[in-house]
């Protein structure tokens, strides 16, 4: 099983040495929400494109995925050159962990608009879709219901396309329509919905990946990992809120 590091609310020394120490630990890779909106003045709130890379310049190996990417809040053409820029300077280790949208009072506070689920769900396929056509370094049209290019183009491509990783949660719907066109799915940690996501990808007919999302921390978590794994999960993102002792602890399981 490998184990991801979701950093949440911490300034930016700890974030520089968490990285750094998860590094050389052997964690599989590290990650933040990705919300620009403060809900709590007192917290520090870091994430974003920056962030990742100038963790990808102190770090040799660990690889990012962002848990997760609100679609809404970029426009395709910052997705496209954001994820080819990280994946360039990264060595190809920047990995984009997407999904559909859900933290509305974000929406709400920045005066974005919030589509019904229906338009989510298909706004992030047909994203998902024209950036796998974008990173071939072509220029491409692409004519959705929701994402329109015309001779859309950004170079340089990255070395490889980025791997897609959705977040669903525990979304059935977005679940059934991730599974057609993801590289990895990730749900919340809950042995049903686990078991329903290993049914989901079976009968897709297509090799996607599972992993699994820890938001609190779990005192069975070195019980759960081979259950998890046993279930065909391979790799679980877990949340740490006291860096350090927590990071030392998760080390012990890898």
């Amino acid at each position: 099983m490998r184990i991801g590091i979701n950093m949440a609310w911490h300034n930016w020394p700890d974030v520089l040495a968490i990285a750094r120490a998860a590094d050389q630990y052997g964690f599989d890779s590290i990650s933040f929400l990705d919300h620009y909106h403060s809900q709590v003045l007192e917290q520090d709130y870091l994430c974003g494109w920056s962030l990742y890379g100038a963790l990808a310049m102190a770090t040799s190996r660990i690889h990012f995925v962002p848990m997760v990417i609100d679609r809404m809040n970029y426009l395709p053409g910052v997705l496209a050159k954001e994820t080819s820029v990280l994946s360039i300077i990264s060595g190809g280790r920047f990995e984009l962990g997407i999904g559909a949208g859900d933290y509305f009072e974000e929406a709400r506070a920045w005066g974005v608009p919030v589509p019904d689920a229906t338009a989510r769900i298909a706004g992030l396929r047909e994203t998902i879709t024209a950036l796998r056509e974008i990173w071939r370094g072509e220029k491409v049209t692409f004519e959705g219901e929701y994402i329109h290019l015309k001779d859309a183009a950004c170079v340089p491509v990255p070395p490889a396309p980025p791997r897609v990783v959705v977040g669903v949660g525990n979304s059935k719907r977005l679940l059934r329509d991730a599974v057609r066109y993801a590289d990895e799915v990730n749900v919340y940690s809950d042995d049903e919905f686990i078991q329903h996501a290993r049914q989901a990808i079976e009968e897709s007919g297509r090799d996607v990946a599972l992993s699994t999302f820890v938001w609190d921390a779990r005192e069975d978590l070195a019980e759960k990992l081979p259950e998890w794994e046993a279930m065909g999960v391979v790799r679980t993102f877990v949340t740490v809120w006291k860096l350090h002792e927590q990071l030392a602890q998760l080390a012990q399981l890898l």
